[in-house]
């Protein structure tokens, strides 16, 4: 949205920005109508949480990307750009939870982060179309002559030369996402399941699309959004893990699933860290394979969760 108080190039992608907003908006009321759930907290915390999405995506940019600045006035001047994600993220997730407690718990959390994640893909999908005109969110310069063509990739007018185009990738991801998170939430109608898609799938992705990026945020020599990416499917995995270990204790199928998800952690992370010249391809290759493991063993510990819980709910029924 800053770019539309800009001329040039970057009010287009503004444009798009906003565009994926209002789209954002629209399809989680259209999602909270579907599953006939309450209005009224996403109505009150849609205002504040596109301001402090906006505001937390500028403060992990500036903070992360600091000597980028050489005044600290500089860091707030919005019309130049430079917003992170994740950090939308966290101010959207903050916005919620605060609301939450302060209305003192009188909706669940899940009837608000589930409209939210929904509509997220779609809104991403818009947003990195945008980066067409802010020649952001690309790969290296491509070699072969054979692949300087969009959509695998496009000419960076800063260099002149073709870079792999990353955010298309992206981009058609999340669409892909969006579609797979409708189909199977007509088929299970349970609180919690586009949240928990959304963020096993779309980290995994990211995890992944980070690796090909060349204008990546680091931390050191970390890259902080593959970082964030990686340590969420991380924690959804431990989490359903240790629930279904308290109720079903350590069976085979669980104990092969932990010990691959292990192993593609530590391929993939070997991968990312010695990536040279000569093996770049074959290391994103791989990078992109334990991405998929990781991803499909988080929905298969979760779905196993899901299955046992709905077991055990069957069984009381029947008892009673």
């Amino acid at each position: 949205m800053a770019g539309l108080l800009k001329t040039g190039v970057l009010s287009l992608h503004g444009l798009f920005v906003a565009v994926a907003v209002v789209a954002m908006i629209m399809y989680a009321f259209y999602y909270n109508t579907i599953k006939k759930y309450d209005h009224t907290p996403l109505m009150y915390i849609t205002p504040a949480a596109i301001f402090f999405g906006f505001f937390g995506a500028r403060f992990m940019y500036v903070t992360v990307c600091d000597q980028l600045y050489m005044e600290a006035a500089e860091k707030w001047r919005l019309t130049d750009g430079g917003y992170a994600l994740f950090g939308a993220a966290a101010g959207v997730i903050l916005t919620i939870m605060v609301f939450w407690l302060i209305t003192k718990r009188r909706f669940r959390l899940l009837e608000v982060f589930d409209p939210v994640c929904a509509a997220a893909p779609l809104a991403i999908t818009i947003g990195r179309m945008g980066s067409v005109f802010s020649q952001d969110c690309m790969g290296e310069a491509v070699d072969h002559p054979g692949l300087r063509f969009f959509p695998v990739a496009i000419m960076k007018q800063l260099d002149g030369e073709y870079h792999y185009a990353v955010f298309f990738y992206e981009a058609v991801f999340c669409l892909a996402l969006f579609f797979v998170m409708r189909f199977v939430d007509k088929r299970i109608d349970r609180p919690g399941v586009s949240s928990f898609l959304f963020a096993v799938m779309y980290c995994g992705g990211r995890a992944f699309f980070e690796s090909m990026r060349e204008d990546s945020m680091y931390v050191g020599f970390v890259k902080i959004n593959q970082v964030i990416a990686i340590l969420t499917v991380i924690g959804l995995f431990v989490c359903f893990c240790i629930r279904l270990c308290k109720r079903t204790r350590f069976k085979p199928v669980y104990l092969i699933s932990y010990a691959l998800f292990t192993a593609a952690f530590v391929v993939s992370f070997f991968m990312e860290f010695y990536m040279y010249s000569d093996s770049k391809t074959t290391n994103t290759i791989i990078i992109m394979i334990c991405c998929i493991v990781m991803e499909a063993l988080t929905v298969f510990t979760g779905a196993k969760y899901l299955q046992n819980t709905e077991n055990k709910k069957a069984r009381r029924k029947i008892r009673a």
